[in-house]
């Protein structure tokens, strides 16, 4: 079994890559992970059924792996083999293991299920996910993620708390903390909150802590205070829109208003005004009108967004929006080039304060002379360096411009000599 080989392939959030990667620390006791000139045994396809691009996405893949690499056993799972494994299996001679059942994928192979912490080579310890807690409840009109992922558990803190430490002992600088509702964690009376805390009195070695993602309704004063009272927690919030319309916010069955969504970016902000917003917009959902599309662009001009994650809307079936009438496409097409125009110009703004100043960025890799990562605001940085720089080291690098990409402001400088 040793001199097997395998893959992942990971589609999706940052929940699906916590999964993967505890699948890979677990296979990699008693086989190779294959480079990319490896011809791998054995294949796993975490695949992903928020849109059906995402679908048709791992359909394209999975194609592609059988041809090129015929014996070898391929495993799909992840939220699509969840929702359709009918579909999937209609693709060839492949294993399909739903959500529910992915934590039994090495069994197939390994007798050795103990997962390791990490990968030995060092140039990948650098952002670490921890899932804290999976499932959905909330049941929104469009979303398949309850029907895929079950209903809202969390993992012990005990368990959490030791997984960070092993971490922080093989020397990861930063942690995400990661699930689909993060703000519903509750273990035996332990909250988010308190969870924050545990992690800072505990692990002092780790430099940042990360929320990944917040649903407006979870916040609350005990989230929000956190970010005066916790020095390591970086000062980003994805904080979850989906549209800035209250009538298109009820029809998706969101349970938060736009003037509550406003109120709670006001309240981070008076506790640490230079904290930074992300968020996910669905655009052309089946009842969004022109003026409800207005509400949203003066949504991501209010908060002043560094960066929308942007998504067509995708009929999703077994959910009550699948059944509603469709928008145009050539509508939804455009409202995304006018909402993505919008988000880049109100990204410019905001960050362009951030020229002519000095700020730590945490290194990911490096090209040539130009080390890539990110600030703990999330903004990405592209420096200038003199010298190569160790992979999950900061430097301080002074900002001199900001560049528009396709869908994301970057920010340029050098970094200064220690």
């Amino acid at each position: 079994m040793i001199n097997m080989k395998f893959r992942i392939y990971t589609f999706g959030c940052k929940t699906n890559q916590y999964d993967s990667e505890v699948l890979r620390r677990t296979l990699i006791n008693s086989m190779k992970e294959a480079n990319d000139k490896d011809i791998p045994d054995v294949i796993i396809v975490n695949t992903c059924s928020v849109t059906h691009i995402a679908e048709r996405k791992a359909r394209t893949l999975i194609r592609h792996l059988k041809r090129i690499y015929p014996n070898a056993k391929i495993v799909v799972t992840g939220c699509y083999a969840e929702r359709d494994p009918r579909t999937i299996k209609s693709l060839g001679d492949l294993i399909v293991i739903g959500n529910k059942e992915k934590e039994n994928i090495p069994k197939l192979f390994l007798s050795d299920l103990k997962p390791k912490v990490l990968p030995e080579d060092k140039s990948k310890r650098i952002r670490a996910f921890v899932k804290i807690q999976d499932g959905c409840d909330d049941f929104c009109s469009y979303c398949i993620v309850p029907y895929v992922r079950g209903l809202v558990r969390s993992r012990s803190t005990v368990e959490i708390l030791d997984e960070i430490k092993a971490l922080a002992e093989l020397g990861y600088p930063e942690i995400v903390l990661t699930g689909i509702h993060i703000g519903r964690f509750e273990d035996n009376g332990i909250k988010l909150p308190d969870l924050v805390k545990l992690i800072y009195k505990e692990i002092p070695t780790i430099k940042r802590i990360r929320l990944s993602s917040l649903e407006p309704q979870e916040v609350n004063k005990e989230i929000i205070e956190l970010f005066g009272e916790i020095p390591n927690l970086c000062p980003h919030v994805h904080l979850v829109a989906q549209s800035g319309s209250d009538k298109v916010l009820r029809d998706m069955k969101r349970k938060y208003t736009r003037e509550e969504y406003l109120s709670l970016v006001k309240e981070f902000r008076s506790v640490r005004d230079d904290i930074e917003f992300t968020t996910d917009i669905i655009v052309g959902f089946p009842t969004e009108e022109e003026n409800d599309f207005k509400d949203t662009l003066s949504l991501i001009e209010e908060v002043g967004f560094i960066k929308v994650h942007i998504f067509p809307f995708s009929p999703r079936p077994g959910t009550e929006a699948f059944s509603l009438k469709q928008i145009d496409k050539r509508i939804i097409k455009d409202r995304e080039e006018r909402l993505r125009e919008k988000s880049l110009n109100v990204a410019s703004d905001r960050l362009k304060h951030l020229i002519g100043k000095t700020i730590e960025v945490l290194v990911e890799r490096y090209v040539g002379d130009t080390a890539i990562g990110l600030t703990s605001s999330y903004v990405r940085v592209y420096s200038d360096v003199d010298s190569i720089p160790v992979i999950g080291s900061f430097l301080r690098v002074c900002i001199d411009s900001l560049k528009r990409e396709k869908d994301s402001v970057i920010l340029k400088g050098k970094a200064l000599s220690e």
